[in-house]
């Protein structure tokens, strides 16, 4: 059972960070876009190792964290860039 919620959490990461970087997408330049997209790759991996801690996996905090930092900062960043080629074209 734990690993299903491991699963969907992951999910929920992933989720999060497709709809947090196509609105990162949406800000004027592309610093502040891709300043943006790290800021919720940090709050994503300071959420994850604390929920991590307190559930049923505190031994996996660290991997997960950092596996959830990685994922975010790859997916937004796509996501905002995408976003951004989108929005230029109209």
């Amino acid at each position: 059972m734990q690993y299903e919620y491991l699963f969907w959490s992951m999910a929920a990461v992933v989720a999060a960070a497709l709809a947090g970087g196509s609105l990162c997408g949406r800000l004027r330049s592309l610093k502040g876009t891709l300043m943006g997209v790290a800021a919720l790759a940090v709050a994503e991996f300071v959420a994850v190792f604390m929920l991590a801690r307190h559930g049923g996996f505190s031994d996996l905090a660290a991997m997960l964290s950092i596996a959830a930092f990685m994922f975010s900062l790859v997916i937004g960043t796509a996501a905002s860039l995408l976003t951004r080629r989108v929005l230029l074209r109209r």
